[in-house]
């Protein structure tokens, strides 16, 4: 895959020309695919998620915001020390990197930096996984198979085997297909780094924790402690 990037005026674009041969600001803005009628859905976190259809693929257009107490100063804005040192450039390459190594996770598309005076604001563009919903959205219907959560470990493990530390293991980054192929989504903030058990245990007990949490919330989270424990000796074995 080959990354693409061009200086704007307030920032830079950079996209992956295996899959758009062109970007520009507009493609960053939600008005721009509604004008089109392209937009598909959305989806609502920390921000809104845009969802929306353009060269037949479905598209995600993700705006950065904070978390955290730090949001109550600055919702959406980044100290800005150079390009690749920002979230954005950070997370777009991580995706090509990962893509590359042949791990379940978004293909990158496009990514949009805009300074404004020592600080900046960011999108990024993915491919939606199609016909994809996350582990929470499943679990609060029903129990899961076995076969699932050995799928789930199975995965986990092979993003620690080649170094990938995720940020924010939760069950809504886990994502399962209709053919129930397994994806991690949400690489801000992840990176590459030699394996190490320490790191590799806090993912894992990262995702027990919101499992847990997710239980205490109103409705049911259809889960057993044996299933933790199956994902648990899938991994392990798989690692």
């Amino acid at each position: 895959m080959q990354i693409e990037k061009q200086q704007t005026p307030d920032g830079w674009l950079f996209y992956n020309s295996a899959v758009w041969q062109e970007v520009n600001d507009a493609y960053f803005e939600a008005r721009h695919w509604q004008q089109n009628r392209a937009v598909v859905g959305q989806a609502m976190g920390r921000g809104k998620t845009l969802f929306f259809r353009f060269k037949h693929r479905e598209c995600v257009l993700r705006h950065y915001h904070r978390g955290g107490l730090v949001s109550k100063v600055s919702n959406d804005r980044y100290f800005y020390s150079g390009l690749q040192r920002s979230r954005v450039w950070r997370e777009f390459s991580l995706l090509i990197k990962l893509r590359e190594l042949g791990l379940p996770a978004p293909l990158a598309i496009a990514g949009r930096l805009k300074r404004i005076g020592l600080s900046f604001q960011a999108d990024l563009i993915t491919e939606r996984i199609h016909g994809a919903r996350d582990l929470a959205n499943l679990l609060s219907e029903r129990r899961l198979p076995l076969s699932t959560w050995q799928n789930i470990g199975e995965t986990i493990a092979a993003f620690h085997k080649a170094g990938v530390y995720h940020a924010d293991l939760n069950l809504r980054n886990v994502m399962l297909d209709e053919q129930g192929k397994v994806w991690l989504i949400d690489f801000d903030s992840g990176r590459l780094c030699r394996s190490r058990k320490k790191w590799q245990q806090a993912n894992l007990a990262r995702l027990y924790r919101s499992l847990e949490k997710e239980q205490a919330k109103p409705g049911y989270c259809h889960w057993l402690e044996s299933d933790w424990q199956h994902l648990v000796a899938a991994y392990k074995q798989a690692l």
